[in-house]
């Protein structure tokens, strides 16, 4: 039988404890027999590049102890029989391996070349976006590295234990996150490669990168189960991992963890391994003298776990080193640590539990003391903040001062305690005056080393102050005046504290939020890719939609923040790089807030466990990092106090001169676009953004009227904002565009829109400054009139914009005819002919009107053509109209004529503006629906002119009426992607019912009546059935938007302060109804709709101010829906007066009334309009899926043949009434009649069926 020391292997004699650093360990898979092995052998200097001087130690066949008999030594063998649960999730983990060897495998084919960049221009805004690119591509590279190291050592600690006790969905998630940010650094590194910037050799980082994807594929094969036996194999994969990401690292330039850190890091590492080594040979001791063997296996199994937790420790060291100023990295190496502590303490326990010896328990203990000090030093260097000692120095002393003075303020009345604070308070404005000095002998600046003397030359000369009314204090403790004395040197004491401590503290405050915005920005990336890698197994389709759009929201913001901290960290000294770090740091938090919620609620429905837990964990360490973010920002915005109104001068100033900049480059012919920029895109980008700018402006002029400071600045800053990516997008248009003279025009325009802002800005500041200023509304009235006239040049730029607005003044030139009632001589051409003539030219022009409507949403060329064949054609109609009106011998029908024409005129001309607001901007609220009413309003006004003019047949204006109403509305149901109006999905299910019976007795009529000859009949129900189909047509519209929203891939609404689409169709709703009261045509009836319409609106307005009020926390916000709703309630009742006198009187008179009291009412709704569209109150729109679309079909196909089997219908009815004794016509009229049945059958089943939730409900009650 073996003695004690040769079973466990006892080397008296043999090196000290620090160049042997060897414990006890067995190999995974082993056949009972235990080998030693030097802690540093998981990453030879073959491997990994590393060399930390350790030697290999292995035990001959004499010193191997025999532990055979030893229970939970030996693995099973991968051939065994396993759990079936075990078997699984070793089998989804070995698909997580596949995929990122797939991955592995493309992203080093990938690497063999640069990215594919356009050639840069030399402008400013090519220079800053290089800048911007290199800066977000480093943070990408660094981060994902963070990532996969963090990852490599999460798999080193999963893998030190038991098959059976391994996590293989955490291995899974590791590997993932592995796998996903390798594609995500792969795109990094190219992009740096394409920049070719200087320091930095593209080969170089290509082969580089190209390494490090070939190791993580080595580190992915040796994570597998049937390798994982092979521990060497894994850490030395493990190792190789950390020194190519160290090396890439390196080479990108984005290392910020100093070498000699990295080796520090390392020492103490092995400073915990040799504690352990001695740990490891006092528990040998212990064994020796336990003769229990089962206790004696305790002992053993507890130093193995010691030798596996440590090997790991030191393997996790050397991986996280190059990045362990990731709170990622710094938290695995911190668990490493803690599993070499929670293995000590089971070590201690079966020592104690198998040994009665004093002694040795003693020498154990103290073992077990050092490695926990060793442990301790370590995550303390883990731990070590860089940070400037001095600034904590200074709160120190400025807390005791401020807490001091707090005191003595509080004890007024007892002197003695007052004396006693002051004591304290002189103790620390003494230290603080030290560290004042100190810092301004370490400053090289000659005028900051002055302005900290001066700082702390004041703050002893109030010190000195406070100390001699102390002393008066003491000496009278019954004076109250002495004591009154002293609060005051108190309170000089306290401001001049922080006076003289503001800079230091605000650059502390500065640097926490660089370090939180980084790391915010570092985390929001891991999440980002998280997300991407969840969208194969995620089974809500909506979820990883909304999802995805948040994390694309989310990116914009990164790009933004990385460049921010680059800034602030370039310029520590500039108050605009402070603010715009604080600015872009809290606009950061709300979307990233939007994505770690779409990502905890898509958690449940991915499928790939292993995803789903890395989706899981970097949204709550996401959220972690914005919790942080939020607290750096604030107390960053504290310390820096509000500069707002003077960085937004600043920053508009900036962007004139950039104009101006890139107009010089366009005039040498070097204007070229940016990378990813094109014509179109950057033409609706500053479509939309021109909204906002008039938004921003709204709520500065609101402010600023206000005499709010805070809110102001706030205004300020979202305007120049607005003007930022304003000037970008002009930028983007002029470099696409190849004419010079509109390169320049634009470029010209632009710089105006930003010298205005600027006027307007200063106007602002002015106002808030002097809040009593004379005149100061009337001067911010016509700085925002000026900047809107810029801004409507600037966007009447944009390709189509110049062609509608030239369409629009070849309208107004050919309505001159009309003011001056110039009527073309009709020659031979008889009344009857240019009747024909004008009905002819007026179906041409609703025609053209429906193609500008289509066009609206096309491309610029399609507008182009659209608009100009609309003003031809509205020129053809006008003269045939004016010919006709000439000719006619009645002055009361001639009156009447110019009347209409006049109408056709104006509803033309808005027809055109509401296309052209489309193609600026299709995605603002309401704008198809608007245009869709402006359509509706040419095809009324040919209807009315025509209903005067033409001399037809029987029932023949009505038909031709009724038809182009029907075509005027078809466009519709073309793409309902926003609501028609405000009707619920059933409320569209009643009205299709109601409207379909309707229209089949008006089809029943029209048949009968037609054949009697009764041609009033006849015409009734012709127009009632024309407005059945109008109606019917817009609800299922509206049917068709609520089942595509409703639709599980749909990207769901969400709401804002205010329903901004609710407003503008109110304001469209007042606009039009005004008309109505305006129209010399309008009958009492109308007239009294009008006014219905009017009020109906006007109560949504306010009622909708009202809970805005009562929702938001903007002060000023708050006070301006109370005041527009007033103003708004006002001017309808005063509307409301005149209009129910012009009901009871139709007079001229009584009308000019009303036009007076309607331009209040609609100036204030559309102020009030104009303000809530402020981007700070909007609702984010549906967005309606590609499947979504696919479930709308069955509705708008209904709808189309319901509007194609009408209009037939009407067709027919119009040639019967011509001929009523036609069989032919009765033939077709009644197969037109079982077509329009039909399809209203076929509606209602398919509105019915495809009620939202439907589908879901039968499938749950199937299953």
């Amino acid at each position: 039988m073996r003695t004690k020391e040769e079973r466990f292997g006892l080397e008296e004699g043999e090196r000290t404890k620090e160049e042997r650093a060897s414990v006890t360990t067995f190999t995974r898979g082993g056949h009972g027999y235990a080998e030693e092995e030097g802690l540093s052998s998981m990453a030879s200097p073959h491997h990994a590049g590393y060399d930390d001087g350790a030697q290999l130690h292995h035990m001959d066949s004499a010193q191997q102890p025999d532990m055979s008999g030893a229970p939970g030594i030996r693995h099973q063998a991968p051939s065994e029989a396993m759990n079936p649960q075990l078997l699984m999730a070793q089998s989804a983990l070995r698909g997580n391996i596949e995929e990122g060897m797939a991955v592995a495998k493309e992203t080093e084919d990938n690497l063999y070349s640069a990215a594919s960049l356009p050639p840069l221009g030399s402008d400013s805004a090519s220079v800053k976006w290089k800048q911007t690119t290199l800066d977000v591509s480093k943070q990408n590279v660094s981060s994902a590295l963070a990532a996969m190291l963090a990852a490599t050592a999460q798999i080193i600690t999963l893998t030190g234990g038991e098959p059976t006790d391994t996590n293989y969905t955490a291995l899974g998630s590791a590997i993932t996150t592995i796998s996903t940010n390798l594609n995500e650094l792969a795109k990094a590194v190219r992009l740096l490669a394409a920049l070719d910037v200087e320091g930095m050799t593209p080969d170089d980082l290509l082969r580089a990168a190209r390494a490090l994807a070939n190791a993580t594929a080595g580190l992915l094969n040796a994570s597998s189960p049937e390798h994982l036996e092979n521990r060497t194999q894994l850490l030395a994969a493990a190792g190789e991992m950390g020194a190519h990401g160290g090396y890439l690292l390196s080479l990108a330039g984005d290392s910020e963890v100093d070498p000699k850190i990295q080796e520090a890091l390392v020492a103490m590492a092995k400073g915990v391994a040799s504690a352990t080594a001695a740990l490891v040979t006092n528990a040998r001791n212990v064994a020796a003298h336990c003769e229990d063997q089962g206790l004696q296996n305790q002992v053993i199994m507890a130093a193995k776990q010691t030798a596996l937790a440590t090997q790991a420790l030191i393997a996790c060291t050397k991986v996280l080193a190059p990045c362990i100023d990731s709170p990622l990295c710094q938290e695995q190496l911190i668990d490493a640590c803690k599993l070499v502590a929670a293995a000590v303490e089971k070590i201690v326990i079966a020592a104690q539990a198998a040994c009665g010896d004093d002694d040795a328990l003693r020498d154990l203990g103290a073992a077990a003391t050092a490695v926990t000090e060793a442990l301790n030093n370590l995550i303390h260097g883990i731990k070590e903040d860089i940070r400037n000692a001095e600034g904590d120095k200074y709160d120190d002393a400025v807390e005791a001062i401020l807490a001091a003075t707090e005191r003595l303020f509080s004890s007024m009345g007892n002197a003695q305690e007052m004396v006693r604070q002051a004591k304290l308070l002189a103790e620390a404005t003494a230290s603080l005056i030290n560290a004042i000095k100190r810092e301004a002998e370490a400053e090289t600046d000659p005028d900051a080393r002055k302005k900290l003397l001066d700082a702390a030359r004041a703050l002893a000369d109030a010190t000195a102050f406070m100390v001699e009314a102390a002393k008066v204090a003491a000496r009278n403790p019954h004076d109250e005046q002495a004591q009154e004395n002293l609060r005051r040197a108190a309170e000089q004491l306290r401001a001049v504290t922080n006076a003289a401590a503001s800079n230091a503290i605000k650059k502390k405050a500065i640097k926490k939020l660089e370090v939180a915005a980084k790391q915010a920005a570092a985390v929001s990336t891991q999440c980002i890719a998280a997300a991407q890698g969840a969208a194969a197994s995620n089974r809500n389709e909506a979820s990883q939609a909304q999802l995805i759009n948040h994390c694309k929201a989310v990116a914009e913001q990164i790009s933004s923040l990385v460049q921010r901290v680059r800034t602030s960290m370039s310029n520590p000294d500039s108050p605009s790089a402070q603010l715009g770090l604080i600015n872009s740091s809290q606009a950061m938090i709300p979307p990233a807030g939007k994505m770690v919620a779409a990502a905890k609620a898509a958690v449940p429905t991915v499928g790939d466990q292993a995803a789903a837990l890395q989706l899981g964990n970097f949204a709550k360490a996401t959220a972690s990092a914005l919790a942080e973010l939020r607290a750096a920002s604030t107390k960053a915005a504290d310390v820096c106090g509000s500069l707002e109104i003077d960085s937004a001068i600043d920053t508009v100033k900036g962007l004139s001169m950039e104009l101006a900049e890139a107009k010089r480059e366009a005039h040498q012919g070097k204007l070229v676009p940016l990378p990813g920029e094109s014509v179109e895109s950057c033409a609706l980008e500053l479509g939309a953004t021109s909204k906002t700018v008039g938004s921003s402006m709204a709520q500065l002029l609101t402010a600023a009227n206000q005499g709010n400071d805070n809110y102001t600045g706030i205004a300020a800053r979202d305007t120049a904002n607005a003007l930022r990516v304003l000037a970008g997008a002009v930028r983007g248009v002029a470099a696409g565009t190849k004419n010079p003279r509109t390169q320049e025009y634009i470029l010209t325009t632009a710089q105006t829109v930003m010298d205005q802002s600027v006027a307007l800005i200063q106007e602002a500041k002015m106002a808030v400054e002097d809040p009593t200023a004379p005149n100061k509304q009337m001067r911010l009235a016509q700085a925002a009139k000026a900047v809107s006239q810029a801004l409507n040049q600037v966007v009447n730029c944009l390709p189509g914009q110049i062609e509608f607005d030239q369409a629009i003044k070849a309208i107004a030139q050919a309505s001159l005819a009309l003011q001056r009632q110039q009527f073309p001589s009709a020659g031979e051409a008889s009344y009857q002919t240019l009747q024909s003539n004008l009905s002819s030219c007026a179906a041409a022009l609703n025609v053209a009107g429906s193609e500008v409507m289509t066009a609206a949403k096309s491309t610029p060329e399609h507008q182009a053509e659209a608009s100009s064949k609309f003003s031809k054609t509205f020129s053809e109609m006008l003269t045939a109209g004016l010919t006709l009106a000439g000719a006619s011998k009645d002055p009361e029908s001639r009156n009447a004529m110019l009347g209409y024409l006049r109408t056709i005129s104006v509803s033309s001309t808005k027809l055109l503006l509401a296309a052209k607001a489309l193609s600026a901007d299709p995605n603002a609220p309401n704008v198809m629906n608007q245009l869709a009413a402006a359509c509706r309003a040419v095809t009324d006004a040919i209807n009315s002119l025509l209903d005067l003019c033409s001399t037809s047949g029987p029932g023949q204006k009505e038909c031709d009426n009724a038809l182009r109403n029907i075509e005027a509305v078809a466009p519709v149901l073309a793409n309902p992607n926003e609501p028609v109006s405000d009707l619920s999905y059933f409320d569209c299910l009643d009205v299709v019912m109601e409207k379909s019976r309707t229209l089949g007795q008006d089809a029943a009529t029209i048949t009968t009546s037609a054949k009697n000859s009764s041609y009033d009949e006849f015409s009734r129900s012709v127009e009632s059935a024309s407005q059945a189909v109008c109606q019917l047509t817009e609800a299922a519209a509206q049917a068709a938007y609520l089942v595509g929203i409703a639709d599980p891939s749909s990207t769901a609404a969400t709401p804002g302060l205010v329903d901004q689409a609710q407003f503008a169709r109110a304001n469209q709703a007042v606009s039009t109804a005004c008309q109505n009261l305006l129209n010399p045509a309008s009958n009492q009836q109308q007239v009294l709709a009008a006014a219905t319409v009017i009020a109906k609106h006007t109560s949504v307005l306010c009622n909708a101010c009202k809970v805005a009020s009562s929702k938001t926390s903007n002060p000023v916000a708050k006070r301006h829906f109370v005041q527009a709703a007033k103003e708004v309630a006002n001017s309808t009742a005063n509307l409301v007066k005149n209009i129910k006198a012009l009901a009871g009187d139709l007079s001229d008179r009584n009308r000019e009334a009303c036009a007076e009291t309607t331009k209040p009412l609609q100036e204030a709704v559309e102020a009030l309009t104009t303000f809530a569209s402020s981007p700070q109150f909007a609702s984010t729109p549906a967005k309606i899926s590609a499947q979504a679309r696919t479930a709308q079909q069955p509705i708008l196909e209904a709808g189309n043949n319901v509007i194609k089997s009408s209009s037939s219908l009407l067709t027919s009815a119009k040639n019967l009434a011509m001929n009523p004794r036609d069989p032919p016509t009765w033939q077709l009229l009644t197969s037109h009649s079982k077509a329009l049945a039909d399809a209203m059958k076929n509606l209602l089943m398919a509105i019915r069926e495809g009620c939202p939730g439907q589908k879901e409900c039968d499938q749950a009650l199937t299953n």
